[in-house]
């Protein structure tokens, strides 16, 4: 014999005769008891609540029925237990999605190590390769990861260190710029690059490419701009460019990128913590996505950057999208973002250096800068290889771990 449920008619239909049953029986009795003292009183406040208790049971279950609030008197009481598996779909094309498969994580042996001693991340710490699928720019890059040795001291499991990216441009633009040229984990690793921070090394807009196959999901099939059509060539400017297939750079630095990262590490939950640089023509990127994106960034730095704005058909023949992208307009017009700036120059380059001090020079509070201004001008990141660590111990020193 099956149980009747909260939605049943053959719980509701009787509970709803009984109502009718009691109203006209209050109503037939009523009179009866209309005489004073303590039995009529009470016969009267018995039939009002009796009255009362059917006619809001009837309610009630009518209501239940009719929006279905609980199904089940195992759903009303939570006593219903059942393991749900939940699988994400792409509505494209009705195939199951893995969302790990948006990060691949390889580790590699690019790490620093010692001679004559295996590697030991605990004391060497560890570079990892990442390969990264954007799931709202759709767009693809591959990163790497220095954890430095604190990262993984047992003592510090439940600490977050922060983390800056490190973007690498022309005409040092290489995978391994910061790795082989900048020799930056080595340089963390020695202790020269300050506080303990998490490096990732990645190339500028040139080194991402178009996914070739959209993630599922709603911003998979739907979302990504090239969705079901051909894939665009690769993005060579620093920011979302207006009706150009595959021109979302701006979104997978400042969006899939820090995802991705916070999915893989343990890293700051706040914009406290993260931190972004760039080298040579991404100088301007890393200033304009602090400067756009402070909720996410709270320290930046420039080595021998410049400030001017990408020239090309990057705009869609906007003016004022051109002009919002120019970052000393910013400062004079704008209210100023709350960061710290770093804009390390050579002194060789007469131009380059201008332009850090007139961008240093607009800066007011809430947002600081310096500058850091050096008697040559390195020409590439190999040339920068004894300088790199002030630059990453002064954004360690801006940035903060959690705990």
């Amino acid at each position: 014999m099956t149980s009747l449920e909260p939605t049943s008619a053959g719980l509701i239909l009787p509970v709803c005769l009984l109502a009718a049953a009691v109203f006209v029986l209050s109503v037939r009795r009523w009179p009866r008891l209309t005489g004073r003292g303590a039995g009529p009183l009470l016969g009267r406040a018995g039939l009002l609540l009796t009255c009362q208790v059917t006619l809001t049971a009837a309610i009630i279950l009518i209501s239940n029925r009719y929006f279905v609030f609980y199904a089940t008197w195992k759903d009303l009481l939570g006593s219903d237990r059942v393991n749900v598996q939940v699988k994400q779909v792409q509505q494209s094309k009705g195939k199951e999605a893995d969302p790990t498969s948006l990060v691949r994580r390889t580790t590699t042996d690019l790490g620093p190590s010692r001679r004559g001693r295996e590697h030991d991340p605990v004391r060497d710490g560890q570079v990892d390769r990442l390969e990264i699928t954007g799931a709202r720019s759709g767009l693809e890059g591959q990163a790497y990861v220095y954890l430095p040795p604190e990262y993984f001291k047992p003592g510090h499991t439940a600490r977050r260190l922060p983390v800056t990216i490190f973007m690498s441009g022309a005409p040092s633009d290489d995978r391994l710029a910061w790795i082989k040229q900048a020799r930056l984990p080595r340089s963390a690793a020695d202790g020269s690059a300050g506080p303990p921070m998490i490096s990732v090394m990645i190339r500028s807009p040139r080194g991402l490419s178009p996914v070739k196959q959209p993630p599922a999901g709603p911003e998979g099939a739907k979302g990504l701009p090239h969705a079901g059509k051909p894939a665009p060539g690769r993005p060579d400017a620093c920011l979302d460019v207006p009706g150009q297939r595959g021109g979302r750079a701006e979104t997978f630095f400042a969006q899939d990128l820090p995802v991705a990262l916070g999915d893989t590490y343990r890293l700051p939950q706040t914009r406290q913590g993260w931190g972004i640089a760039g080298f040579g023509e991404s100088g301007q990127c890393a200033a304009r996505l602090a400067m756009l994106h402070s909720d996410r960034f709270a320290a930046a730095a420039s080595v021998s950057g410049v400030f001017t704005p990408a020239e090309g058909p990057y705009y869609g023949g906007s003016k004022a999208y051109q002009q919002d992208n120019e970052l000393l307009w910013r400062l004079k017009n704008l209210p100023a973002p709350p960061i710290s700036f770093l804009a390390a120059v050579g002194k060789a380059d007469p131009k380059t250096e201008q332009q850090a001090a007139a961008f240093v020079k607009l800066v007011r509070p809430p947002m600081r800068a310096e500058q850091m201004a050096l008697a040559a001008s390195p020409e590439t990141l190999k040339g920068w290889q004894g300088h790199i660590p002030h630059v990453a111990d002064w954004l360690a020193r801006h940035l903060r771990a959690e705990q």
